[in-house]
């Protein structure tokens, strides 16, 4: 660790004020330089879970990392997105060496999975997110086994799109309560192919619990989710939260107020005919329209069509989601 001096605190934040201060404003001014869209890095709050802490060899704090635990039920829809077990940090890593301090950080974290009694099985996962352009932590991340997984990725308003109609004989409106059941199988189709790329695992009642959330988000005028249709048949979709329906992702970037798209979907069978492109420029349109500044959604890292389709539709990463399966075999 040369130098470097892990802890665990349970009932205390790390240092005094002025030296953990220190500490976030690295961190910022690094972020600040890295990425603008990244938020000020806070504090971390008090918690029934462990603190871990990384000092240099003066005392000061390098780094922090709130842990955080997470266990689905069987029936919960927790199964259906990623493992039953999710083990969390949180990091925030400053200091003049951030790769080390990473280091030690991911060293005493695996060292608290070690000491756990349950949730560390075959259908656990350890998982952080990471600033997507902040390259000085991949070295570490990758020597503890941790692979990059998922992009939350970021378009701002100002990097505009051009208009893009649709095919000649395809369609796009507003969905609404009477489009159910043709938005719940166009979701389920999206289920299954994600399925292969690790992040969607459908259980007897994925089909049910997806047909009460998007029935849930039809019953509002305007339901912000837009079908595709081709000659009556619906072919694709996209669906957005406005920002007052997605107050969680405000936190994740400095522009606001944010949207969220939570689905982009075009049928096998009608994919590369522009149907998806114009389906995000509908609702490009509108979130302009309402002065939405900045729009997030997530991808798969390693799903082959997400990465470049939402690139050419004026996205980009910010937050890179890494995780090794089972938890412990964070090396």
């Amino acid at each position: 660790m040369g130098g470097y001096v892990a802890r665990v605190r349970n009932d205390e934040l790390p240092g005094s004020g002025t030296e953990f201060d220190l500490l976030v404003d690295s961190v910022a001014t690094r972020w600040r330089e890295v990425d603008p869209l990244l938020p000020a890095p806070t504090r971390p709050r008090k918690s029934t879970y462990p603190l871990l802490t990384v000092s240099d060899e003066a005392g000061r704090p390098v780094a922090t990392g709130t842990m955080r635990y997470s266990w689905y039920q069987p029936g919960e829809i927790g199964r259906t997105w990623g493992m039953p077990d999710q083990h969390w940090l949180t990091p925030i890593v400053g200091g003049p060496d951030p790769g080390r301090a990473l280091d030690s950080l991911l060293s005493s974290w695996r060292e608290q999975l070690q000491q756990l009694p349950t949730g560390t099985g075959s259908e656990s996962a350890a998982q952080l997110t990471w600033p997507a352009r902040d390259v000085l932590g991949v070295p570490a991340l990758q020597a503890h086994g941790l692979q990059p997984y998922s992009v939350l990725a970021a378009r701002e308003r100002r990097r505009g799109v051009p208009p893009s109609l649709p095919p000649r004989d395809v369609t796009i409106r507003l969905a609404d309560s009477q489009d159910l059941p043709q938005i719940v199988s166009l979701l389920m189709e999206e289920h299954r192919y994600e399925e292969f790329f690790g992040g969607v695992f459908i259980q007897p009642e994925t089909p049910e619990q997806t047909r009460r959330v998007a029935a849930r988000a039809l019953s509002r005028s305007p339901s912000w989710v837009w079908l595709a249709e081709r000659r009556g048949r619906p072919v694709g979709l996209v669906w957005v939260s406005p920002p007052d329906r997605a107050r969680w992702a405000a936190p994740l970037v400095r522009a606001a107020p944010a949207a969220h798209i939570g689905y982009g979907v075009v049928a096998e069978e009608e994919r590369g005919r522009g149907i998806g492109t114009a389906l995000i420029s509908e609702a490009h349109q509108a979130l302009d329209a309402h002065n939405v500044q900045v729009t997030v959604l997530n991808y798969a890292m390693m799903n082959p069509l997400s990465g470049p389709f939402w690139n050419r539709m004026g996205y980009r990463p910010v937050w890179t989601t890494w995780e090794v399966r089972p938890a412990l075999a964070l090396r």
